[in-house]
């Protein structure tokens, strides 16, 4: 239900008990580096930081780890819609940098405090997405006939400036990934979310979901 209601009903729930309150200042902290990050790629000024140490750390690593180039053209907060057959999906990346010869690279911020790690990566379905829309859009966008080999996918965390996660494409990783976007469109498009869904099965999730006075209808005591 929590996917219905988000990507389906486009409810947006902020849940107000204090367990929270630290999740959702991390979460404006991490809005306002992705600007930041867009600033710096778009050669703009990057502003004040208003005394934010760990801000001032991420954006020294930023500049340190990822250093412009002229001959590279640099897209900041790049939206991508496409629709073939029943796949339709759009995706916004934070950023994509197209290299001299054809190769794309697209750039994710992170800025959880967990340490992500390589495997974890390859597996979101966020990758699998980002990678497959920019594939089958990269000539008609950008005029480039570009391999899937020479597609990439980098996460990054200011918090872990020397753990860069770099994920390859390829044409096997492309036909996989379509097969199972086809399987999953198809799945949520056949699904009765009012017939099918049993929240009892997904109890123990419920007082880590947002949407947990919704399907409930009363707040749950946590302790």
């Amino acid at each position: 239900m929590k996917f219905k209601f988000k990507y389906i009903d486009n409810i947006s729930w902020k849940r107000d008990d204090f367990i929270e309150s630290g999740y959702y200042d991390n979460i404006e902290i991490g809005l306002y580096f992705h600007l930041i990050c867009e600033r710096y790629f778009s050669r703009l000024p990057i502003g004040k930081l208003d005394k934010n140490q760990n801000l001032s750390k991420w954006v020294d690593s930023l500049k340190e780890t990822f250093l412009l180039y002229d001959e590279n053209t640099y897209l900041t907060e790049y939206e991508i819609k496409m629709k073939s057959h029943i796949i339709k999906l759009q995706a916004k990346y934070d950023l994509i940098v197209i290299k001299p010869g054809g190769k794309i690279e697209i750039y994710d911020w992170k800025t959880e405090n967990r340490k992500l790690s390589l495997q974890e990566m390859e597996n979101r379905i966020q990758t699998l997405v980002y990678l497959y829309v920019i594939s089958e859009n990269a000539e008609k966008l950008f005029g480039i006939n570009t391999k899937f080999e020479d597609i990439s996918m980098t996460f990054w965390q200011p918090q872990y400036a020397g753990n860069i996660l770099n994920i390859k494409y390829s044409e096997h990783k492309h036909s996989e990934g379509e097969k199972y976007l086809k399987k999953l469109i198809d799945t949520i498009n056949s699904y009765d979310f009012n017939c099918n869904f049993n929240k009892e099965v997904y109890r123990s999730k419920c007082k880590f979901c947002e949407f947990n006075y919704i399907c409930n209808m009363r707040k749950n005591s946590y302790f």
